[in-house]
């Protein structure tokens, strides 16, 4: 884990809010699914805030949306990371699910390059389509979601905590029926980073309680 100060250089607008490019040493730039803790140096920002990776950038990457809309272009910030566990694309891949049910899917498209460049293929199941998706994506519906899960052999997912209780519905999944081999980047405040344990990224699984900050974001679908 590294801590140094990095540049935010542009922001965008996003359907789920400000998106932007950030610039630091390359040994902080998150992998998949994992996170940075980044705020402004001597502002009177409460707490600092967790940044993901959208796609790679010179110099650094592009941070997913949401960002602070305080955060103005040529924001210094001070980063730490990477935080927490990532997802994990077997090599064997060759049949990706990547389902958002969080506003906006730029988390998970981190994943592309490594699922393009093994000759997968890719369908994304989203309410919202990213005007630049490579056209070798495939983009389903949420109500085709239990015949894309059938379909992948890794599901990689996105979404909100409070979503959880009803994953396996939406995936069609009975009771007794196993979930499809993949994981799930649980969306969550995670303001300590790990620091103080403070429980506010709380999720349950299967075995009691986790937390996101440390044990995920990203967690096997088996956990649920």
């Amino acid at each position: 884990m590294l801590t140094a100060l990095g540049e935010l250089r542009e922001i965008f607008l996003q359907d789920d809010g400000l998106s932007g490019r950030i610039t630091c040493p390359s040994g902080l730039v998150p992998a998949p699914g994992q996170f940075l803790l980044a705020g402004r140096p001597g502002s009177d920002d409460p707490l600092p805030v967790p940044v993901f990776k959208a796609a790679d950038s010179a110099g650094g990457f592009l941070a997913a949306a949401p960002l602070p809309e305080t955060w103005l272009p040529g924001t210094t910030l001070h980063l730490r990371g990477p935080l927490g566990r990532g997802f994990s694309l077997p090599k064997t891949c060759s049949r990706l699910a990547l389902v958002s049910l969080s506003a906006a899917p730029a988390r998970l498209l981190a994943l592309l390059p490594q699922a393009l460049a093994q000759n997968a293929s890719v369908v994304l199941v989203s309410g919202f389509i990213p005007a630049d998706l490579p056209a070798a994506v495939e983009v389903q519906s949420l109500a085709d979601l239990p015949e894309v899960q059938k379909w992948s052999d890794f599901l990689a997912a996105d979404l909100p905590r409070e979503s959880l209780p009803g994953l396996r519905e939406l995936l069609g999944l009975s009771p007794e029926m196993p979930p499809p081999t993949g994981q799930a980047l649980v969306y969550v405040p995670m303001p300590c980073g790990g620091l103080a344990e403070c429980g506010v990224c709380a999720v349950n699984v299967k075995r009691g309680w986790k937390l996101a900050c440390k044990d995920g974001p990203v967690f096997d679908l088996s956990d649920f």
